[in-house]
This record gives structure tokens, C-alpha cells and sequence, in this order.
């Protein structure tokens, strides 16, 4: 009796679930979303083949970028060797001496020298960034190539002086 008193109002609210399906409008096609039409595709043209032009500058600007980021690598590798001395002098020295405090300022200058390369690569970044997007709309040739080749020098660099921080920052580390 009791599981009858259960099982009653479970299939009457099943019952509702239960719908009629004519109700419902088809799923097919409808004319309207048929394809029609007599047009004929067009024979694409071929592009002519010139040399690529590329942006007022951009060889000039990259050599430049290029520069830079060489001359801040020679000025990162130059204060690291001074660095070096002052974190290999603290290693295992306690936080807030001298020979901690000393390290922690020539770390820290290796760090600043480190910022100009990347300033070179954010620029690049950008560049590369620009010029795809110019290219891909205008499909005009934008360099990419050059911009690419020098950004993976400039990364490079970048990468050889995070492995130098890396080093340097191992015996001053907490």
C-alpha cells in the first residue's frame, strides 16, 4: 500500500512528461534554405610575380634593434663577471650583511642590464606582431622573414642571460 501511495504521483508526474510530437515544427528543409542560383564561379587570377617590397626602414630599424641588443648582451656579460665575485662572496652569508647586501646590489645591476636586450625583443615582438596582421590583410609582403631571423638572435641572447642569472642568483637564493 505504501509503495502504491509512492509509485502513483511518480507515474502521473511521468505522465506529463509524455507530449504529443505533431506539435513541434519539422526539422527539414525548407525552400527558402535550399541553395538556388545559376551563377558561375569566377577562374581566380594569378598574382604577379614581383619581388617583395618591404617597409620603408625596416632593414635599417631591424640592424639597429640587432645593434642594440648586442651592445646591452656585451654590457650584461661585463657586470655579470663583476657580479659573480660579490654572490659567490655571499653564498651562505646571512640576509641584511654586507656581503648579502652587496651581492643583491650587483645582482640586481645584472638584472637592469638584462631589460635593455629585452626592450630590443618587446620592439621586435611588436614589429612582428604588426607586420603579420598588415600582412594578412593586405596580403602585401611586410618582412617577416628579417623580423623573425633577428628576433630568434635577440632571443637567443635573452636566453643566455637568463641562464647567467640563473647561475648568479644560485648562491644568494634563500
Amino acid at each position: 500500500m505504501r509503495n502504491l501511495a509512492l509509485i502513483a504521483p511518480a507515474l502521473a508526474l511521468l505522465g506529463g512528461c509524455a507530449q504529443d510530437g505533431s506539435r513541434f515544427p519539422s526539422l527539414a528543409i525548407r525552400d527558402a534554405e535550399r541553395v538556388s542560383g545559376t551563377a558561375q564561379p569566377v577562374e581566380p587570377q594569378e598574382p604577379a610575380e614581383t619581388d617583395p617590397v618591404l617597409p620603408t626602414g625596416l632593414t635599417d630599424r631591424l640592424a639597429a634593434l640587432g645593434e642594440q641588443a648586442r651592445e646591452s648582451h656585451a654590457t650584461f656579460l661585463s657586470r655579470a663577471a663583476r657580479a659573480r665575485s660579490a654572490t659567490s662572496a655571499a653564498a651562505g652569508a646571512p640576509k641584511a650583511s654586507d656581503r648579502w647586501a652587496e651581492a643583491i646590489v650587483a645582482f640586481s645591476d645584472v638584472e637592469s642590464a638584462r631589460s635593455d636586450t629585452m626592450f630590443a625583443l618587446a620592439e621586435l615582438d611588436s614589429m612582428l606582431a604588426n607586420g603579420a596582421v598588415t600582412q594578412a590583410d593586405s596580403g602585401e609582403e611586410q618582412g617577416l622573414l628579417s623580423i623573425v631571423a633577428t628576433r630568434a638572435e635577440v632571443a637567443e641572447l635573452v636566453a643566455q642571460e637568463d641562464a647567467v642569472l640563473d647561475e648568479l642568483a644560485a648562491p644568494i637564493a634563500p
